[in-house]
This record gives C-alpha cells, structure tokens and sequence, in this order.
C-alpha cells in the first residue's frame, strides 16, 4: 500500500475513536476550508455514527455528508442506509441539519440513481463539468466478513471499473441485490480512508487484509493515493494481528 497507514487498537472503546478522528478530522479541515466532505456507510458503521455524531463539537453547517454506498430500496425500509441516520440521527436530534446529507434517489433505478447520484457529487464539489475526481476529506468505511466494502464485493466485475464514480450493481451477493456504490477511482482520490472493526469474528478477515495483504479482498484495494489510510479494531478483531500492536502503531 502507498498510503501512510495507521492502525488503532482500542480494547472496547472502537466507537469512541471512531468519533473523536471524526471531530478531529472535520475541525482540523474546517480551519482550512470553508466545507468538510464526509462519506459514512451502512451498516453498524452507520449505528455508531447516528447514535454519536451529534454529540461532536463541530460546525455541522459546514458539513456536507454522503452515502459510500446505498441499497435502492424506500428509505423506511430496514435496508436503506440513509435510513438508519434519518431515524437514528435526524429524527432524533433536530439541531442536526438535515440539509448535510445527500441522500441517493432511490426512485429511480440503479443506474440511473447512480448516475444522479454521481452528478450529485460533482455539483457539490463544484466540478459538474470537469473530468477531475472530487476528493472527499474523510471516507468512513465497514469491513464485511468476506472482505467487501461498500458494495464492491470479490470477484465482482465493479471491482475494475475506471470510469464511473458512482456505480450500479443488480445483483449485488449479498441482499437486497440493486444497489449504487462508490468505486475505487472515487475512494482512492479521498485524504482519508478510515476503517472500523468490532468483535472477534472479524480477526481472521482482518488479518488477511493487514498482514497477508490479500489483493483478493475489495479492502485490501483501498489506497488513497495521496492519503492516509486508518484501520480501528477493537481488542477481538485485532487478536490475530501479527506483534499483538499497542493502540496505535504504524503498518
């Protein structure tokens, strides 16, 4: 891997870490400039943020969040990504602005939801009509037990797409099967990708990714070119990691 990477082990406090690079992140890029960009997945990814996030001290004003990746599904399904913050975080908190999110369109089909969304984003960055990849300041990513993230899954042809920013998938491995998500070209181009890994099941998923760096694996393929990489595992996650590392050690 190019980019500097940092691996974090936290005992049990893998949300509290989480969290506070999130605030550092975001205060330490507002000082520079005047918006943070941040992309947050599903899943218990998605818990830890709605539940903690609005706790953070922050200009959130200034915040302009995106989805990693979205199941095209309505947003009160149980399925639906945006959903769980809506509920979880928006609903229950009405001093978050829900004007920081930009949801998918999932009206639409995946295609065209994915390219919507891809447009989306441009606009947001303020390159609709520029070829450049928008660089996000901080991408927060999951680790699925078989090694996915987002919806970029093994062996799957999305794992070679150069093109599209923004892609569909219909028959997505794991349910529900019509989906967007983030493809490298866009999650390679971010300052920072950062990683959570909770409990003793994803020890051996985790070990292939670190120490045997198995290009096999859709994680082990995030690379911010010119970025910084960061992994959080919690005690039982990083049990089979080679060195038994401190809280935080250099890879």
């Amino acid at each position: 891997m190019s980019a500097s990477l940092d691996f974090y082990r936290v005992g049990d406090a893998i949300c509290d870490e989480i969290l506070g690079l999130l605030e550092m992140t975001a205060n330490e890029t507002l000082k520079k400039q005047d918006v943070f960009r941040l992309g947050v997945s599903g899943g218990s990814i998605a818990n830890v943020l709605s539940e903690g996030m609005h706790d953070l001290r922050s200009d959130f004003s200034k915040w302009q969040i995106f989805l990693c990746d979205e199941r095209i599904v309505p947003e009160d399904d149980k399925e639906s990504t945006y959903g769980v913050y809506k509920r979880d975080l928006l609903d229950c908190h009405p001093e978050f602005p829900k004007t920081a999110f930009f949801p998918v369109n999932c009206n639409l089909n995946p295609a065209e939801a994915a390219a919507d969304y891809e447009k989306t984003i441009r606009n947001a960055f303020g390159l609709e009509n520029s070829k450049e990849i928008p660089s996000f300041d901080l991408l927060i990513l999951g680790i699925g037990p078989d090694g996915h993230t987002a919806s970029l899954f093994p062996g799957h042809p999305l794992l070679e797409e150069e093109e599209k920013l923004i892609a569909p998938i219909e028959n997505s491995p794991k349910p529900p099967p019509k989906r967007v998500t983030m493809t490298y070209p866009l999650i390679n181009n971010a300052k920072v990708c950062l990683f959570g890994s909770q409990g003793e099941s994803k020890a051996d998923i985790l070990r292939r990714i670190l120490v045997d760096k198995d290009q096999s694996l859709p994680v082990t393929r995030v690379d911010p070119k010119n970025g910084h990489l960061i992994f959080v595992a919690c005690d039982g996650a990083a049990s089979k990691i080679d060195g038994n590392p401190s809280r935080k050690a250099k890879a």
